[in-house]
């Protein structure tokens, strides 16, 4: 299985439809200013630091020290970005070398944040932005977002080829099949149309196979770009989208989340995890056939899972594109793009999902793969330890 290079773009940017109106400030809140004294202590030899350092001062050491970090994925073992990179790293010894002992658990995204919140895993995938200040705001999740690996919606609208739904206005009177709720990159889509929701039916769907949807008699289904579209042209079913990305609506993909008390007691473990993780995303876009091979492996653990290098293989070619070529040149993967974030937020206020806009800043600590990268679009790496192949 080969996938194809793919072309990254000269300088991605937010379309300039609209300027969120939440101004950010100098002061990045609250457990990214715990983050910065954390490691500034470190590395002023503070004994006291709050990263459980061993009196030897050895990074080894304090990794170690922290025992089982538990990873809980999006959905499943998916080739996709947040998912694939802790998979490639824990098989490729990237986490060993630092001396970190990592546990990867199939999930699922919207439900990630209660296991975050409770302590049961440490970090986690996140399928936007959204849902992560979505998780805070209902919840007090205590989620802090990382990585930024998708600067675009994973989610379309698609009608059938034939249907006279030409426009997201000509939705009105129609059935849209749902899968627990619409996308809040859909909603924002529909709402800067102009579009209600009370204006359509919405049918709840109890499958993940867009054949049988459209079947039941449905006029419109949302789908994931690298899943149900490569679906339907497998079964040659001829079909329109309806994209976020042409629309230029603000929305993200493929998040890494950490909790905010494990972030402000273990920074420079959360910034170790956050080191291999790049390391192990760079080498999925670098080699894609071996990346999406390790997330076969973990699927064939996985009983009752219905994936494989039927819906893997394109899955990551899909996203590994999106994450490419919206990476604009200059920036390694997975830096934090804050005006993308901002907006993204700004938009769903304003078509209603959240009452009033959310301190989202203090939601996110951009410094530490900012400070990975270290101006460059190289990950900074040196193990700790030499791990044998064998």
């Amino acid at each position: 299985m080969t996938l194809p290079t793919p072309n990254r773009a000269p300088h991605a940017r937010v379309s300039g439809r609209r300027a969120h109106r939440t101004t950010v400030r100098p002061v990045v809140g609250i457990v990214a200013g715990m983050v910065a004294l954390a490691l500034l202590a470190a590395a002023c030899g503070d004994d006291t630091a709050s990263d459980g350092d061993t009196a030897s001062g050895d990074p080894c050491e304090r990794n170690a020290a922290v025992g089982t970090i538990t990873v809980v994925t999006g959905f499943d073992f998916a080739a996709s970005p947040g998912i694939l990179d802790p998979i490639v790293a824990e098989a490729e010894g990237y986490y060993d070398e630092l001396c970190l002992d990592v546990e990867i658990q199939p999930g699922f995204a919207p439900q990630n944040h209660t296991l975050v919140a409770s302590g049961e895993a440490q970090f986690a995938n996140a399928g936007s932005f959204g849902e992560v200040v979505k998780a805070n705001v209902d919840g007090d999740a205590g989620l802090v977002a990382l990585a930024h690996y998708g600067k675009t919606a994973i989610e379309a609208l698609v009608v059938p080829a034939d249907s006279d739904i030409e426009t997201l206005d000509d939705l009105s009177g129609r059935v849209v099949g749902i899968k627990g709720d619409l996308p809040f990159s859909l909603q924002t889509m529909l709402g800067e149309a102009g579009v209600d929701r009370s204006s359509f039916e919405e049918l709840l769907l109890d499958t993940f196979d867009p054949m049988a949807g459209f079947e039941l008699g449905i006029d419109a289904l949302p789908v994931y770009k690298s899943n149900e579209p490569i679906q339907l042209d497998n079964a040659g079913f001829e079909y329109r989208m309806f994209d976020p990305l042409d629309a230029g609506v603000p929305s993200s993909f493929g998040l890494l989340v950490v909790g905010e008390d494990f972030l402000a007691e273990h920074p420079e473990v959360v910034s170790d995890f956050m080191r291999a993780s790049l390391r192990a995303m760079r080498f999925s876009i670098d080699n894609p056939d071996a990346a999406v091979q390790h997330a076969l492996d973990r699927i064939a653990t996985n009983q009752g899972s219905f994936l494989g290098d039927n819906t893997e293989i394109p899955r990551w070619q899909v996203e590994r594109d999106l994450v490419v070529s919206l990476t604009p040149e200059g920036e390694g993967y997975g830096q934090i793009d804050l005006d993308r974030l901002g907006a993204e937020v700004s938009a769903l206020t304003e078509v209603g999902v959240f009452e009033t806009e959310p301190d989202w800043r203090s939601m996110i600590a951009p410094e530490i793969v900012d400070d990975i990268y270290d101006g460059g679009t190289d990950v900074t790496w040196e193990p700790y330890q030499e791990v044998s192949d064998g």
